[in-house]
């Protein structure tokens, strides 16, 4: 589902920035904050149109609706990702919150549709992630990108936001960490999971 602007009810009850051992589950006990939704804004460089999709668990029950991820070949798109936790009223953005705390955080594109930093060489990509942001200490974050698309067809984009705080005074986040994962998956680096969705993706 396409949008340019929509509000979403209770989604994935995920907990942001917490210190926990990463599983194959995404949802953990989080000192300070929930985040419930993760929406994806594109703007395309060639007409500034706007397209918004959203991964939704309005139950918390592990059944998502996830909206398919639609893009136009032969587009270049500013794409930002945010984090917003529904179960307030009204909704409070998170994203602002993981900014402040960039020193920790890195947002990572992986997935069959998707080539770039975090995943290196894909012949069946259909988009290319670059980063577009950066912290205070000029490593990326994720939460601004650019993404071109480089073929029709149709494959899986994941998201996922990582929290690495620092280790015993050292820091976690550090240079190259998207290559890490390209080469070894998420256990080739440190921190745990916040958020991790995936949407169907098609380009036409």
């Amino acid at each position: 589902m396409t949008h340019l602007f929509r509000a979403v009810p209770l989604l994935l009850l995920v907990s942001a920035c917490a210190d926990v051992e990463e599983n194959d589950h995404d949802h953990h006990d989080h000192e300070h904050e929930v985040m419930t939704t993760v929406v994806m804004t594109f703007t395309s460089l060639e007409d500034d149109s706007v397209v918004e999709y959203v991964w939704a668990d309005p139950e918390n029950d592990g059944s998502p609706v996830i909206d398919d991820v639609v893009l136009l070949d032969a587009t270049t798109y500013d794409m930002s990702v945010s984090f917003l936790n529904e179960l307030e009223d009204p909704a409070e953005d998170i994203t602002p919150e993981i900014y402040d705390e960039s020193d920790e955080h890195q947002v990572f594109l992986t997935g069959s549709a998707v080539q770039g930093p975090a995943t290196g060489s894909n012949a069946d990509a259909i988009l290319e992630h670059a980063y577009a942001d950066e912290d205070d200490d000029g490593l990326v974050v994720g939460l601004d990108n650019t993404i071109t698309t480089l073929a029709v067809g149709s494959g899986e984009l994941t998201v996922t936001l990582r929290h690495m705080p620092p280790e015993s005074d050292q820091a976690v986040k550090v240079d190259g960490l998207a290559e890490d994962v390209a080469a070894g998956g998420f256990s080739a680096i440190g921190g745990a999971n916040d958020v991790q969705v995936t949407f169907n993706t098609v380009v036409e």
